[in-house]
């Protein structure tokens, strides 16, 4: 399906093309998540933030759709960049998102530029080190709460990583108060845990080797503090790409899960360090 969607900096007719970047939000995210970094760069980039499938506006209430596998995401990620001829252009994915823009790359590797892949491991549940954790605050997490003092009190009690916590409260809506007040959530919750159910068993090691034979350059970030990607799989990981010359990891100091909000500058540097911009 065709997604919701976000786009700053588009090319004004005329003038030269700017370098296209596809950003990929994290599971429970939406494409606004992104306009911080945005109103960084779209002096300079043309930037496309979609909201993903069961997510933001891209969530048609009513019977959940059966099926949220990486592929899934990648194939709405191709229709949308078709309908928008936003191609060939790099992709920035974080958590879930980095499945999204794996998948995306093995489906047309052609129309990618380059990959910059955020704070996921490339095996498991929630890459490697929240497990079933995550799946099972997912489904006790309310869909509602009548107050963002009580979401928190919720999330401190119960939520397995800080930086998810405040990810979530990031990214919640305030109700109307003549439904009570309070905030909800952008997303459908049984559409997070079919994502999280049908991750089981993929491992997107595969897609990153075959996107850097096909010499598409790949930058893989880590927050330091991360409880998403531990530091020890990180370092295995890192140490089995070492002979790939288009493969580069790196840890940003000080990060946990939340790398591109908590380090705002030294993510967007980063990012022109990649384009070369």
């Amino acid at each position: 399906m065709e997604l919701a969607f976000q786009r700053w900096g588009k090319s004004l007719p005329n003038s030269p093309e700017k370098t296209r970047i596809l950003l990929l939000h994290g599971m429970g995210g939406t494409g606004l998540l992104w306009r911080p970094i945005g109103a960084v760069l779209e002096d300079d980039f043309d930037l496309l933030s979609p909201d993903q499938r069961g997510h933001g506006k891209s969530w048609v209430k009513g019977p959940t759709i059966a099926s949220y596998s990486p592929l899934d995401y990648a194939q709405d990620l191709l229709e949308t960049l078709q309908s928008q001829d936003f191609k060939p252009c790099y992709i920035i994915g974080h958590s879930m998102g980095v499945r999204s823009a794996c998948a995306l790359a093995h489906l047309k590797p052609d129309w990618v530029r380059g990959l910059i892949l955020v704070d996921l491991g490339m095996d498991g549940l929630a890459g490697g080190g929240l497990g079933e954790g995550l799946a099972r605050f997912i489904r006790v997490l309310p869909s509602e709460f009548a107050s963002r003092e009580a979401a928190r009190t919720f999330m401190a009690q119960n939520c397995p990583d800080p930086s998810i916590a405040q990810y979530l409260m990031a990214v919640s809506v305030p109700r109307p108060a003549e439904q009570g007040g309070g905030i909800t959530f952008p997303f459908d919750h049984d559409a997070l845990l079919r994502t999280i159910d049908q991750a089981r068993g993929v491992s997107i090691r595969p897609w990153v080797q075959e996107a850097a034979g096909r010499a598409i350059p790949i930058l893989l970030l880590r927050g330091e503090k991360s409880l998403v990607w531990p530091k020890a799989q990180y370092d295995l990981e890192r140490s089995q790409f070492k002979d790939s010359p288009n493969v580069r990891f790196e840890e940003v100091h000080g990060a946990g899960h939340g790398l591109p909000f908590e380090k705002r500058a030294e993510f967007i540097s980063l990012i022109r360090d990649f384009t070369g911009q």
